[in-house]
């Protein structure tokens, strides 16, 4: 078979750094090892499709972080990106392959595991160091019979150089269009060979600087908008706002005395009055909700800050012509950062329900104006029931704008030691090869959280006494400062000093891991050699953290009463593995070559017990320029360690509630709002709350088994010899994960209690409520509930040549290679809970589709990239492609019920001045694509998905490289 056409098997036709015509590929005789597989090969053959992103296409992108270049290829659903504000948590830049999480992707360098960022398990592409990468390979289907658990949706493979010699620097800047998100970023590499010629080392160092870019700076982002009735876009806002509020339901309007609020509800242009809010000296006025909510967008990131250093050395030396030895060093530290909005909470006082104040004397206290406690004296009845003198304010919401914005910084520290013995050995003639490593991980994440409210200092700062005429706290503790909540002038700096406080908490992360294989040909068949590999791996894994005393203590009042604790967990796992390919027939007619391959792995968990994996495949090169291939895999994931052991939890998400008035509830509906705690006196006209949804609390759970999927791969691989440089391939693709670790959505939750109507049930019982009757939290745990399908194919086409002279500089040959990449995506499906119909996301946005929180996935992506080179210059042009994208028909109605087809062109040129200096530029989406805009519900604070579309606009680079 010709190494063209074992090339074009290996790539599928993406952009590579192997084309079908390079003589720098492996001789037929050269022993390969290629990703998906630990078996030596004699040629670049494989039955799972693989696709290679060459080292040219990472470097000419003009990105500073890998996830921007890898999620440009459409086997990659954009997750978590430098584009995520406080979705992406701690800011793991993350690769999913199939969009089926990236949990169930495995990330490995060299073809073994990298260092987590965490718990999950997760590696962050920052992490690892680019300018040393050689080539990425990008496998499709589970592989977890050759790498053990994670690999469900396939495996990414960063393969480094370790040959380097000579000395080299490189300096990038860039901006955008906009004259933000500035990046620079400085690399040094260094590789020398041993004297005796026996052995390499290659240190790497980086730093890497990006400023942010804030939602405030882009016309899409600045407001948010939520589809009304009719799906029509308004600008929307949180209920929680400067001044604070106090939400009253309608059926006490007439209870409340000095304001009007039923007359107040023809002024609100068709919205509803909902409470009161508090303006300038404390002034009670009427909370209309369309033109009093308050537009939080305009502090957060659409960018995040990032800052980086690493440190990368490599190396090898042969001991004897037999035996090398081998090591490896990471370090990275990150700093990066998410920022929302000042802290909009339900103020409450200790021992208090979510939401309630007391304030003592609330009509004589003299810190307050006398608008404020003549509005308490009218209302005495209202807000003191009992007439005990201290006033429980209910349904509280305030937007702590004086705090300034929330601000979470993430500080991680992260180093890889890996060090082994690899050698090579003749049995019975025929060529082995063995390896023997350890590798010790370690991961620390310290963040620093700002401007939150406590609740011990509210509850004393509100409990306030006079004193010689002066208003003090009952308490003098803590440097006590007596507080006035109520109005937009009325937290001066220093009650807004005393109030707000910072927390932070400390996570450490250890992996270690041993293995040894041996890999080699057992005897030889009329057909070819018979080849295997076999060996152990051992790992443990190792996580805890620690709140600070701020967070442990409950005091923050956001937690919702449930308060982070001093966690940890480990988990280990022995496992043996063992891989053949039997060549079958050769040299018959339609058979150049028939070979089958099977792989077998049994892993012991101290979690889970043990599981056994497998893979089966089969090769037919049917003529030297067709060839079919096939695959079957059996994977696994065992639960990691954040959803075995993580601490409960809580997050905040928009969401429906059946009970509201609006949403027409039934009769029957209307009888379990009652049973849950809706008042009977609110049960025809409750509205929406003011924030739009609710409370969501979570958490590990240590009897979670390990999730199962199947795989099916099939494809065909053509180099027609009438077009010489042409590679097609196709590869369909066919993946099922049944007991799928799942938190079950909030919605999902409420939306079947109000199905099923059961109070008792697990749904039902998970839904607590406000005493007003809005829903305050959903108590959504991790469950092996949910499976997950998606299918399709990918097309991949490759065609170089060279071009006439007319087509190059003076004196000087000239080259074109074009590469086209593209994925079908058939199917994206979910079932959330065993007896819920299935929910189909692919081509889909909104609804389930769709969220802060949960990514779309287009139903057709493409890449096109053109090479042209001629002596010292090369220009470069790229066009990604996403397709149309249609509204779900379980979404909210949107007057945007379809999202058009997006293109986005970079281009980049370079110029070697001499052999020693390069010269760079490039401009990123070069027509300014701006990204669609479909609103908060389908599209989260940025009204887009902000990992999918590009939400930067036009982006400049340029730089230079110094080799020596």
């Amino acid at each position: 078979m010709s190494t063209a056409l074992s090339a074009a098997v290996l790539t599928g036709g993406a952009a590579v750094a192997q084309t079908a015509g390079d003589e720098a590929q492996a001789e037929p005789t050269d022993l390969i090892v290629v990703t998906g597989s630990r078996l030596v090969r004699r040629d670049l053959v494989a039955p799972s499709p693989v696709t290679t992103v060459d080292q040219a296409q990472i470097e000419k992108s003009g990105s500073v972080t890998l996830e921007q270049t890898l999620n440009e290829f459409p086997q990659l659903n954009p997750d978590n990106t430098s584009t995520t504000n406080q979705s992406g948590g701690t800011g793991v830049l993350s690769a999913d392959l199939r969009g089926l999480g990236a949990v169930r992707t495995l990330v490995l360098v060299d073809g073994r595991r990298f260092i987590p960022a965490d718990e999950t398990g997760l590696v962050d592409l920052a992490t690892v160091p680019d300018l040393l990468i050689d080539r990425v390979e990008i496998i499709t289907g589970g592989a977890s019979a050759v790498y053990g658990s994670d690999a469900i949706s396939g495996a990414v493979n960063f393969i480094l150089k370790d040959d380097f010699e000579g000395a080299e620097a490189r300096y990038q800047y860039g901006e955008t269009g906009e004259g933000d998100g500035q990046t620079h970023k400085l690399d040094f590499l260094l590789g020398v060979n041993a004297p005796d010629g026996r052995g390499n080392i290659v240190a790497h160092a980086a730093y890497t600087k990006r400023d942010p870019v804030f939602m405030g700076d882009r016309e899409f982002s600045s407001q948010p908008f939520l589809a009304d009735a009719n799906g029509e876009f308004q600008p929307f806002g949180s209920g929680n706002i400067p001044g604070g509020l106090i939400s009253v339901p309608s059926s006490d309007f007439d209870q409340i005395n000095g304001l009007d609020l039923n007359a107040a509800a023809a002024d609100c242009q068709g919205s509803s009055i909902q409470g009161i809010r508090f303006g300038a000296g404390s002034e009670p006025l009427p909370f209309c909700r369309i033109t009093d909510q308050y537009n939080y967008a305009a502090d957060n990131f659409l960018l995040r800050p990032f800052e980086r250093y690493q440190a990368t050395t490599s190396g090898f030396y042969k001991i004897t012509d037999n035996i090398e030895a081998y090591g490896q060093m990471f370090y990275t530290n990150k700093e990066n950062s998410y920022q929302q909005a000042p802290e909009a909470v339900t103020p409450t006082s200790s021992g208090q329900e979510s939401g309630t104040i007391a304030i003592p004397n609330a009509d004589t206290n003299p810190l307050y104006p006398q608008v404020l406690r003549d509005f308490f004296a009218a209302n005495r009845s209202y807000f003191d029931a009992d007439g005990d003198g201290t006033f429980l304010v209910r349904n509280t919401g305030r937007r702590f704008e004086e705090f300034g914005p929330r601000n979470s910084n993430i500080v991680a520290e992260s180093f890889n030691l890996t060090g082994g013995l690899r050698g090579d050995f003749d049995f019975m003639d025929n060529p082995w090869r063995w390896d023997a490593y350890y590798q010790y991980q370690q991961s620390d994440v310290i963040v620093n959280q700002t401007g939150r409210l406590s609740v011990s200092r509210t509850t004393l700062g509100l409990d306030t006494i006079v004193v010689d005429g002066q208003v003090q706290c009952r308490n003098q503790i803590l440097g006590c400062v007596p507080v006035n909540l109520f109005g937009t002038d009325a937290l001066t700096p220093e009650m807004a000093d005393f109030l707000s406080v910072g927390t932070g908490r400390e996570d450490k992360f250890t992996r270690q891991v041993a293995g040894a294989s041996v890999s080699g040909e057992l005897f030889e068949l009329p057909a070819g050699p018979v080849a295997t590999a076999f060996g152990a791996e051992w790992r443990k894994e190792t996580f805890d953290t620690r709140p600070d005393q701020i967070a442990l203590a409950g005091d923050l009042t956001d937690q919702g009463g449930v308060a982070p604790t001093i966690n940890g967990g480990e988990l280990d796992v022995a496992e043996i593995f063992a891989e053949v390919r039997v060549p079958l027939l050769q040299g018959l007619p339609a058979v150049e070559s028939l070979a089958v391959e099977a792989a077998a792995r049994y892993s012991d968990y101290s979690t889970v017990g043990g599981v056994f994996t497998w893979k089966a495949g089969v090769d037919w090169e049917i003529t030297d320029w067709v060839r079919a291939r096939g695959s079957y895999n059996r994977a696994i994931r065992a639960p990691n360690l954040n959803e075995l052991f993580a601490a409960p939890g809580r997050g905040f998400t928009g969401g429906v509630d059946p009970c509201v008035a609006a949403n027409n509830p039934t009769d029957a509906q209307k009888q379990l709002c009652l049973q849950q705690g809706v008042p009977a006196e609110v049960i025809d006209t409750l509205e929406v709350g003011t924030s739009q949804g609710f409370d969501v609390f979570s958490g590990g759970n240590p009897n979670l088994s390990e999730e199962k999927s199947d795989t099916y791969t099939a494809g065909f691989v053509l180099l027609p010899p009438m077009v010489p440089g042409l590679s097609i391939t196709a590869d369909y693709f066919d993946i099922t994960v049944e007991d799928a670790i799942a938190q079950v959505s909030a919605q999902v939750l409420v939306d079947t209690c109000f199905d099923t109507l059961d109070a008792n049930s697990t749904a039902c019982q998970s839904i607590t409520r406000f005493s007003g009757g809005n829903i305050n939290s959903v108590n959504a745990p991790l469950l092996n509930v949910a499976s997950r399908a998606v299918s399709g194919i990918d097309l991949g086409v490759g065609y170089s040549m060279d071009l006439p002279d007319m087509f190059a500089l003076p004196n000087e040959g000239a080259a074109l290679d074009l590469r086209f990449v593209s994925t079908w995506q058939f199917d994206d499906t979910t079932v959330p809970l065993e007896g819920l119909p299935e929910v189909e996301c692919a081509g889909f946005f909104g609804g389930p589709c769709s969220s802060n929180g949960t990514r779309i996935t287009p139903d057709y992506r493409g890449l096109v990239t053109a090479n042209w080179s001629s002596g010292p210059v090369s220009l470069r042009g790229e066009v990604q492609i996403i397709g149309d994208v249609d509204l779900s028909d379980q979404a909210f109605q949107l007057q945007k019920d379809k999202i058009d087809r997006h293109y986005y062109v970079d281009l980049v040129g370079d110029y070697q001045i001499t052999d020693n200096v390069q010269l760079f530029a490039g401009v990123n989406n070069v027509f300014d694509k701006q990204p669609p805009i479909i609103g908060f519900r389908a599209g989260g604070d940025s009204n887009t998905q902000m990992q999918l579309y590009d939400v930067l606009g036009r982006r400049f680079f340029a730089g230079a490289k110094l080799s020596f």
